[in-house]
């Protein structure tokens, strides 16, 4: 098995890794603790740390989706995540990588492409941005694009009993009402989505026995992870991500929680399956370019 390529970016606060294989980021060490931040897969509960979802978030129906009269098939989350993407440029504080369509993607995907990720360190942060490029001289390209990061957080393995987080939850700033859509068997169901308070949430492994808790955000909406065990604080701020979604492994119960900003959704329950009217389908131009971003800040040692 060929092995994966690291790049590493490293500041006085934070060492990341990030691997070639899905321009995948894989572990953010506090440097001063050397707390993993990260969790690092485990294929009893979930065997991912942090994929980049490209171009579907989420389940399509049958994993089936119809364009200009042709059936086309995808997995969940797209093909990204188990593609070698090219480096283009490493500082000590950035990394930036590639991936364009070609014979394999268009076999899938009829779509050309080129899709750059960026990652920069500062401080006690880290940038994600995605880039989105529609070479193409005569169609509009129809994609949706996300994050998948998974942290660790404090969880209990008793001898007897269930396994359990330990005081995590998850709020909004600015608290609030926002609309929650729930999930029917990997579709959205719109028809039964309400608006819920989020107000320092509390995490427990049945918040997710029917799947993530996605939400839809209002503008500058970030999204916070606590973690007062660990004295962990976690902040996610997207930008042109207006969805999130908030998941662990059930009933395999993993000591992880991922926050996932996304612009785009699964197929909803009244899907027609026709890819130009999936709903929250970002539209781009023949020669436009969009970019989507969002930026984790960790904090370790929070009281």
């Amino acid at each position: 098995m060929e092995c994966e390529k690291m790049i590493i970016l490293k500041n006085d606060r934070l060492t990341v890794k990030i691997s070639e294989l899905g321009a995948e980021l894989r572990s953010v060490i506090d440097n001063e603790s050397n707390y993993e931040f990260m969790w690092q897969g485990d294929k009893r509960y979930w065997n991912g740390t942090a994929p980049v979802l490209f171009p579907i978030v989420g389940e399509l129906k049958n994993n089936q989706y119809q364009y200009q009269g042709k059936t086309y098939e995808l997995p969940r989350h797209g093909f990204a995540r188990r593609m070698t993407f090219q480096t283009q440029a490493v500082t000590d504080n950035s990394a930036t990588f590639y991936l364009k369509s070609n014979e394999e993607t268009l076999k899938v995907y009829p779509f050309e492409f080129s899709f750059q990720i960026t990652y920069i360190l500062f401080e006690d942060k880290v940038s994600v941005s995605y880039e989105v490029l529609n070479p193409a001289t005569d169609q509009v390209l129809y994609y949706s694009v996300g994050g998948h990061p998974a942290f660790n957080v404090s969880h209990h393995r008793p001898k007897t009993g269930q396994p359990e987080f330990v005081d995590v939850s998850y709020t909004f700033e600015p608290a609030g009402s926002y609309l929650n859509i729930p999930l029917v068997n990997g579709s959205a169901d719109l028809d039964k989505a309400k608006y819920i308070n989020v107000n320092n949430n509390p995490i427990l492994h049945k918040t997710f026995k029917r799947d993530a808790q996605i939400f839809l955000l209002a503008k500058d909406t970030k999204v916070v992870l606590n973690d007062p065990n660990n004295e962990v604080k976690i902040t996610m701020n997207p930008n042109q991500l207006n969805l999130v979604g908030i998941w662990s492994s059930y009933p395999k119960k993993g000591g992880f929680v991922c926050i996932e900003p996304w612009a785009g959704l699964a197929d909803t329950t009244n899907s027609t399956g026709e890819l130009t009217e999936k709903y929250a389908i970002n539209q781009l131009n023949p020669g436009s370019i969009k970019t989507h971003d969002y930026t984790l800040t960790f904090e370790k040692g929070i009281c």
